[in-house]
Order: structure tokens, then sequence, then C-alpha cells
């Protein structure tokens, strides 16, 4: 299976797994990561550029007094242009960590994401737990293996999910 994405409760290690896969892998990488950001109580969700690593970018905060998430749809597309399809177009591997429901209103990001996964390109991703549209298209994809990460399994999935990738290129 050349898709393969992992899904699981909040704070399980999907990220912590995303990473080793990343310093493992020997091939050029493109994509993002997903880092959350506390200050003040509030959380702000940055994305990191796998393909040029110096860029990064704001993608949403979550507001604790107002309870509110907040995203930027602008930057998704801004990420669409910049990252993905640059990754598309000179990588090896895409890393798509994690989709969830703050994708659900940037449709270019959409089109680009299943652009990605048409490709002949691996990709390996993060799906959250949520009940959106894109991230159970893309759970149901015949070519995409979703794969549950708990803590009884987590310590050997990064090394499974390696060689699944591996012998399905």
């Amino acid at each position: 299976m050349k898709n393969i994405f992992f899904t699981g409760e909040k704070g399980v290690g999907k990220s912590t797994i995303i990473k080793k896969i990343i310093k493992n892998v020997d091939c050029s990488i493109g994509g993002f990561i997903q880092e959350k950001e506390l200050s003040g109580g509030n959380k702000r969700f940055r994305v990191k550029s796998l393909y040029n690593l110096d860029d990064s970018y704001i993608i949403g905060f979550y507001d604790k007094k107002e309870n509110e998430l907040h995203w930027d749809i602008n930057t998704f597309d801004i990420i669409s242009r910049d990252v993905l399809l640059k990754s598309l177009q000179d990588r090896e591997l895409m890393i798509l960590d994690e989709l969830g429901y703050m994708e659900e209103k940037a449709p270019l990001f959409q089109k680009i994401v299943f652009r990605m996964l048409d490709s002949s390109k691996p990709v390996i991703g993060v799906l959250k737990k949520c009940n959106g549209n894109f991230v159970r298209k893309i759970a149901e994809r015949k070519d995409v293996q979703v794969i549950e990460i708990d803590k009884d399994n987590r310590d050997l999935m990064e090394r499974k999910i390696r060689g699944i990738w591996r012998n399905g290129k």
C-alpha cells in the first residue's frame, strides 16, 4: 500500500511516529508537519514545511476565552502552492501531519492532497479523529491504509509503517 495514514486519540504519539519516520527514511521528503504552541492558555497551530525547512505558517488558533477555533483559509492556499505542489513535483515521499476539520473549508488544499494520493508517490500521514467529509473521503479510498495508533502499539508502529511503505513501493 503506497498511502498510509494513521489515526488515534489525542496525545497517543502520532506526531512522534511521523518524526521517527522522517529521521529514518533515506529519500527526499516533502509535505508538512503540524506543531501546536501554547501561549497564555491559547493554542496556535503551526505548519512546518518539509519542502523548505525554513518555512512555517500559522494556520489557526484556539481562543480559550471565546472557546473558539479560528483558522485562515488563505494560509491553506499558500501551503497548497508553496509546500504541497512543490513537494509533489520534487520529492519522493509525502508527509501530511495532520489532516482534520480545519481543512474542510480549504478546497484548493483538498484538491492538492487528492492529487498527491492519486500520484505514484507514497504518502504517509495522520488523520485526526473527526467526522469531516475530507477525512472520511481519504480514509475510504482503496489505495489508503488507515492504522489505529494506541498506547499498546505505538512503539512498534514506526518500523511497521516503514516496512509497509518499503514493500508497497
